[in-house]
């Protein structure tokens, strides 16, 4: 029963017309402290005091109570949906308690296109339309505000005009908002394949909220100045993070080269080195080949780290002899890798270095 009475009520919505009055806002959520909100959030406004309409519009929200979540958000499949609150509470929640700041922008669009925006945020909101496959650079909550209002105010973007959003790729962009001595940043541009090196034009850039809000300000046709609705305390900067992968891997290069270079690299330490790295290497190669992360597939980390080293390090450790051909295969391999994705972000270098050294040094023991 409530779900018919929710599906007449959106019905009426969609069929309702925006007054004189109205206005579309564009609002903009600065990066937030959890991993999901580090990159920042767009909402899309509608407000209408005429007819009592206070619609604040935000695409990329999922439940945490969905079955097998983290399985299907790991395979890329998790559903995720279209929702919609009062003004008010989101400002409450996202200001007062997350206290993240807020910037918002009216934009300057005619009644035909403020009410086609209308109607079709609210037909995104009926059952069949809410769920879609979330890509974190192609279709987020900010490229689905982007394309809603390029296509029912076209020509209102003028992206010539905004020539600091192009020359950045994806990647760039990403490690932006990520500190630079992270795990977390190492992680995800491990995850990263050749997709991801694509330059963004100025539109595609737009996959973050911040560039979105900045090119709309650009388009002075679209709208008006921004107004800050909230003002968030600056966060202390960082300083350097001594347990960080900079310094955790320096070190295990480090160590894994002079004990190399003494001849004191035990079996069992070859082992336990390419084990945990192998591990590393099979979940880069299943993100990139198994899941929908298409962002993820033709990953040069998968021939830095090359997952096969894992568990063939049991015998080509022991006799590497025996496996002179392999590993001196692997070591062209892995130099590749090591060049190709430092590259792309050079500290993912120094998670291939001690596996190269170790496989230079096995494929050119003579006895």
């Amino acid at each position: 029963m409530k779900k018919i009475l929710l599906f007449l009520l959106i019905s009426i919505a969609v069929k309702a017309q925006l007054s004189s009055k109205a206005e579309v806002v564009l609002v903009t959520l600065a990066p937030g402290k959890e991993l999901h909100a580090a990159f920042g959030h767009t909402i899309l406004w509608i407000n209408d005091p005429t007819n009592g309409i206070d619609r604040a519009y935000s695409y990329g929200t999922f439940d945490f109570k969905t079955e097998n979540f983290y399985l299907k958000f790991l395979m890329g499949t998790l559903p995720y949906t279209i929702s919609v609150h009062s003004m008010q509470d989101e400002f409450n929640y996202n200001a007062q308690y997350e206290k993240r700041g807020m910037i918002a922008q009216k934009l300057q669009l005619d009644s035909l296109q403020k009410n086609a925006i209308f109607q079709a945020l609210e037909t995104n909101l009926l059952p069949e339309n809410k769920e879609y496959a979330y890509k974190f650079f192609y279709d987020n909550c900010s490229t689905r505000i982007r394309d809603m209002i390029e296509k029912n105010a076209p020509g209102k973007y003028t992206w010539t005009q905004n020539p600091s959003l192009e020359g950045k790729s994806y990647r760039d962009w990403m490690n932006k908002y990520l500190a630079p001595n992270s795990w977390v940043t190492l992680g995800m541009n491990l995850a990263l394949g050749i997709p991801s090196n694509v330059k963004a034009t100025a539109s595609q850039s737009c996959y973050l909220p911040d560039n979105l809000a900045s090119a709309t300000n650009l388009a002075s046709k679209l709208s008006a100045n921004p107004v800050s609705l909230y003002d968030a305390e600056v966060a202390p900067e960082a300083g350097f993070d001594f347990t960080g992968p900079y310094v955790i891997l320096s070190i295990l290069t480090a160590l894994v080269g002079f004990f190399t270079f003494k001849n004191k690299f035990p079996y069992a330490a070859d082992i336990a080195l390419f084990s945990i790295i192998g591990v590393l290497a099979w979940f880069v190669f299943f993100l990139g080949t198994a899941t929908n992360h298409e962002v993820m597939a033709w990953n040069p980390a998968s021939l830095m780290l090359f997952p096969f080293n894992f568990p063939l390090v049991i015998w080509f450790a022991r006799n590497p002899l025996k496996w002179k051909i392999y590993l001196q295969i692997i070591s062209v391999l892995c130099f590749i890798g090591i060049v190709w994705s430092g590259m792309q972000f050079w500290p993912m270098v120094l998670v291939g270095l001690p596996i190269f050294i170790r496989v230079c040094y096995l494929s050119f023991i003579k006895k």
